[in-house]
């Protein structure tokens, strides 16, 4: 095998959707190219197909359960409710950046840097768990 210089992120920037699975070994910044603004209309798409009224101005959105916004290096997500099914592991995946889970796990902020399953995966819990209370 030839070592030509390009490595398992030139990889992972060829085939990005057939190697979710590669996430939990690290890779790239997370805050590499990443455009907040495309995160958040990606965030927007699937809380409305999710069944969550959304209100987005600029660069903020705004449901019922908390609020994101446009940031220069990702997306900041914030969602409230009481006993949020998370725990701090949920929180260290690729494609998550500076996140936080309060004590009472009632309050979660996480500056999303990616949109890929992880991170819809992660987002549909947190909805699901929303209706059911």
């Amino acid at each position: 095998m030839t070592n030509d210089g390009r490595g398992l992120d030139h990889l992972m920037e060829q085939n990005d959707t057939e190697l979710d699975f590669l996430s939990a070994y690290g890779g790239a910044s997370d805050t590499d190219d990443v455009d907040g603004e495309r995160l958040l209309a990606a965030l927007h798409r699937f809380l409305k197909a999710g069944g969550m009224a959304c209100n987005i101005k600029g660069s903020s959105m705004t449901f019922s359960a908390g609020s994101a916004v446009a940031e220069e290096n990702g997306c900041r997500l914030t969602f409230s409710g009481q006993h949020l099914p998370l725990v701090e592991s949920d929180l260290r995946v690729s494609g998550f950046s500076g996140a936080d889970l309060n004590e009472s796990r009632s309050v979660v902020s996480v500056l999303l840097t990616a949109w890929g399953s992880e991170q819809r995966r992660f987002v549909e819990r947190l909805v699901e768990h929303h209706q059911r209370m």
